[in-house]
């Protein structure tokens, strides 16, 4: 061996620090020779050549390099002194164990050895279904149902490529069979949930595991409460994966091939539907979101751009752009928080941030891609938004009827009005799209019929006469639309059909009762003077539920409650818009848990 070559030391003279000296023609140095000493010469590794990446927590394949730069492997040579910089980077990077912890293997990675086999998990492989069937079902779900949620790559998912995760393929092949092959779904969806609580037992971390969560919630059984623990696991999978850490535009580092690109940003794909999804369960449910805005998140109206981008990206960039707008903007809309002439001048920007927004989005998908479902979503998510946003201030403003004081700010009704009403509208012009539309855009018509309701029965009735015909119209044409869709009866289409037929059927029922109690009012008025003396019936608005229970059939019955009296000409809007325990019974009655987001199977 020349002297140039005798700088690189084996493993054994470099542990003891000592010259290590080869003969020539000889495979081992001088001390191992003698020793009987393995000689092994490894090349200096400091930190991670390009598109080198960590091992996967399942063992199949391994995970994309999280972008960022490359961690010390020994803890002496970390420059911070928090945990997650000391304690083993393999333990903190998704193998959060004790025995990663306190391993001594410091800068040695374990690595599972990678089967090329099949997983016995794999449907083909159980008989589930066969390989020319599911090739079928895959290519169905790109082209029809990935659009609604923009979650695969579909260069990427090919076929051979989700074999490698049994869940991830199990999961796609039942939204698919759900929506075209119903005779094969009960059979995948129950290995789907299955492999489910499998890695959740096991505590399997990867992109397809979280990809395979969230596709468990797009589509699920009715009486599936689930959405919000399941995402909120996919989301501590994520942040256990380090991606709360991801840097923009990491895909377009030098020296990486098409395929790991393509990972990379799979990895980031699957973040940004994270947050989106984070963000609307939050505005949906009332509860806290989990992830806040970074670097990535705020790049996403570029992100699209990539050359390797897919046309489902923009649709999801536009989302990620509108939760940017809109969330952080809850609480300033708040009156008890904000004057009333603050919260005008704000409605005003938001209004008008929107717009921009939605001309935007809409130019960009017409004309690169031209998708009509694209189209849809971002038109009713925008309309969406501007109904959650104007509709704050009802909720505690107290708007008079007319001919008293003077109506105080009727832009947030007349906006809110005009948005719910868009989008059921819109519902009933693309009744195309409606069958494969995922449970959060049934959620949303919901939300809409239940509000318009809500306004006609808070409203004087000189408003009622005026809109409370055309929104009634647009309930019913809503109904319709979905009804003539002939879906399964166990869908959300036909769920949402029926139960937008029951909130018409109870908005009628109320609406007479009241109409009625003037009459009871001047019956009991012409009772004797020595008659016993009785309580004038008020019209409660509290609903009187048994046992808070709503049985199925149960009607809303509507008592006499001597503390709580509807005025309209003295409440006008308030009373009824602060009573949230009226908007509840209404969608439990007609068959809704507003809570959980779900339709009731026995309505």
């Amino acid at each position: 061996m020349s002297e140039k070559q005798q700088v690189k030391a084996c493993l054994a003279c470099r542990k003891v620090k000592m010259k290590c000296v080869t003969s020539e023609g000889d495979n081992r140095c001088d001390r191992c020779a003698r020793k009987s000493l393995q000689c092994v010469v490894r090349e200096h590794c400091r930190g991670r050549k390009p598109g080198m990446r960590l091992g996967r927590k399942d063992g199949r394949r391994p995970a994309p390099t999280a972008p960022g730069r490359a961690r010390a492997e020994f803890f002496g040579e970390s420059d911070s002194f928090q945990p997650q910089s000391l304690l083993s980077h393999q333990a903190m990077q998704g193998r959060f164990s004790l025995r990663n912890i306190l391993s001594v293997d410091h800068g040695v990675e374990s690595r599972p050895s990678v089967s090329e086999s099949t997983s016995p998990d794999d449907p083909v492989v159980l008989g589930l279904i066969n390989t020319q069937v599911a090739s079928c079902l895959l290519e169905h779900f790109m082209q029809k149902i990935n659009p609604y949620i923009s979650q695969l790559d579909p260069v990427l998912h090919s076929f051979n490529f989700l074999r490698k995760s049994p869940f991830l393929l199990t999961t796609v092949l039942a939204a698919a069979a759900k929506a075209f092959e119903s005779s094969l779904y009960a059979r995948l969806n129950a290995h789907a949930e299955a492999l489910f609580a499998t890695c959740f037992r096991r505590g399997d971390k990867s992109t397809e595991v979280i990809q395979a969560i969230l596709l468990t919630t797009y589509w699920k059984e009715p009486n599936d409460t689930r959405a919000w623990t399941s995402v909120g696991l996919a989301i501590r999978i994520a942040m256990d994966l380090g991606w709360h850490k991801l840097s923009p535009w990491a895909s377009r580092k030098d020296g990486l091939s098409e395929l790991q690109r393509r990972e990379i940003r799979n990895v980031e794909r699957t973040f940004l539907v994270l947050f989106v999804y984070d963000r609307s369960l939050s505005l949906q449910t009332g509860k806290p979101w989990m992830i806040e805005r970074d670097e990535l998140i705020e790049s996403a109206e570029t992100w699209w751009q990539d050359p390797l981008s897919s046309p489902n990206d923009q649709l999801l960039c536009s989302f990620v752009a509108l939760r940017s707008v809109t969330a952080d903007t809850f609480d300033l809309l708040t009156p008890s928080k904000t004057s009333v002439a603050q919260v005008e001048r704000l409605l005003n920007i938001l209004d008008n941030r929107i717009d921009s927004w939605q001309a935007k989005w809409l130019t960009t998908v017409s004309t690169s891609t031209g998708s009509i479902c694209h189209v849809f979503l971002i038109k009713f998510y925008g309309h969406h938004a501007r109904l959650q946003l104007f509709s704050l201030p009802l909720h505690e403003k107290r708007i008079r009827t007319f001919g008293q004081a003077p109506v105080a700010d009727i832009k947030p009704f007349w906006l809110s009005f005009q948005n719910a009403l868009a989008m059921l509208q819109l519902v009933s012009v693309s009744s195309s799209l409606l069958y494969l539309a995922q449970d959060s855009v049934h959620v949303m018509v919901a939300y809409a019929a239940i509000f318009l309701i809500k306004m006609l029965l808070s409203s004087p009735p000189a408003v009622t006469s005026e809109i409370g015909s055309t929104a009634t119209e647009a309930i019913r044409d809503a109904a319709d639309t979905f009804a003539s869709l002939s879906a399964p009866s166990n869908s959300s289409c036909t769920y949402q059909s029926r139960f937008l037929e029951k909130v018409l059927l109870e908005y009628t029922r109320i609406k007479n009762t009241r109409m009625e109690a003037p009459r009871r009012r001047m019956h009991l008025s012409t009772f004797p003077s020595h008659a016993p003396a009785q309580a004038e019936p008020r019209l409660s608005l509290g609903f009187m539920l048994e046992g808070d229970q709503i049985h199925p059939g149960q009607q809303l019955s509507i008592e006499p409650n001597p503390e709580v009296e509807f005025d309209a000409a003295r409440d006008g809007f308030a009373s009824f818009f602060r009573d949230e325990g009226v908007w509840d019974d209404i969608f439990a009655v007609a068959g809704f848990n507003l809570q959980e987001g779900v339709f009731s199977c026995e309505t």
